[in-house]
This record gives structure tokens, sequence and C-alpha cells, in this order.
């Protein structure tokens, strides 16, 4: 089960997407899916928020209708279900009339920040799911990065980049960005 993995992505070069397909991802194509609560490594429980939004919206190309976080929450609260059972889980899926459960998960450094040096990097994989077997669907993997900043040659370049680096270590919607690429690159 998906929930049961590491916390890495491993032997996954840099700007590489792995796809998986199962030929039942096929035959029976989902026209529904829900987002299933993004799982992260520790310290990047910020980039939960993030992945899901991202996913709601590119997940839109690929299935016709989407479960976002807000319908699935809402409906798991109506109906009293617990997300971390598997036949809650699949009581939201017959609830929502959706066959399949997008799990993701997040792993990686997440921010960098070396005084005039940041980085911000974030692997990503997201499984779909069927939900009355858990059979895998489709699974793909990717790692997105952006940093600022360089090797200072002098103290001018020492203050150049130090600063370069300050100006994209606190830019808020770098991240947002990152994870924008990771998810649409899927």
């Amino acid at each position: 089960e998906f929930d049961k993995g590491k916390d890495s992505v491993p032997d996954l070069p840099l700007r590489t997407v792995t796809v998986e397909l199962d030929d039942a991802y096929f035959g029976d194509f989902p026209n529904c899916t829900i987002i299933m609560p993004t799982r992260t490594a520790a310290g990047l429980e910020n980039f939960k928020p993030l992945v899901e939004e991202a996913l709601g919206h590119h997940m839109t190309k690929k299935v016709s209708r989407i479960v976002d976080h807000t319908e699935r929450d809402l409906r798991a609260r109506q109906a009293a279900l617990e997300l971390g059972r598997i036949e809650d889980r699949k009581g939201l899926a017959k609830a929502t009339e959706c066959k399949t459960l997008l799990y993701s998960r997040v792993v990686g450094p997440g921010h960098t920040y070396l005084v005039v040096w940041s980085q911000v990097q974030i692997g990503l994989e997201v499984v779909m799911l069927r939900a009355a077997d858990g059979h895998v669907l489709w699974r793909a993997r990717h790692i997105a990065d952006r940093s600022d900043g360089g090797l200072p040659l002098s103290p001018f370049g020492f203050a150049i980049d130090a600063y370069s680096s300050a100006k994209f270590s606190s830019d808020r919607e770098i991240a947002e960005s990152v994870v924008d690429d990771a998810v649409r690159r899927l």
C-alpha cells in the first residue's frame, strides 16, 4: 500500500519524470478521482496544501472530475469517515462516485539556505489507486528545484550573492512555483 512506503524517491535523477501506467488504467479509464491528504517527510509539512492545490488544478486536464481537499474533507466529516481506514476510503469513493484515489508524497531537502546560495527542492511521488481493491493504476515521480546565489570570488561578489540568496529564500512564491512545476510535469 502506498501509505507504507519509504520517505524517499530513490535513484531518480534531477529533471527526470518517471511514469508507470498499468493496462487497467486504459481499460477502465478513471472519470473521477479523490485527492487524498498529502504525506511529507519531516520538516516539509508546509508543502502539503501547495501539492494538494496543484494536483487539483493539473489533474483536471487528465480526469473529468476531481474531488479536491475541501470537498473530500467535507464529505468525510458529514459521513463520519476516518480517511486513515481503508473501508472508510472506499466509503468516500462510493459517496462521491469516484473509482480512484490519488495519493501524493513529498520528500527532499525542501528549503536550503547557505548565506550565499539558497535552494528549494522537492521530490514528488503521485499514485492513483483503484478505490475498490487498491490496485495501482498510475504512478509518477519527479524532483523539481530552483536556486539562486553563487560562489563568491570577491567581497563584492559575496555581498551580491548573499543578497540574491536572501531575496530568493524569502520569496514565498518560489515554493509554490517549484511544486507547480513538479506536478505539471507529471
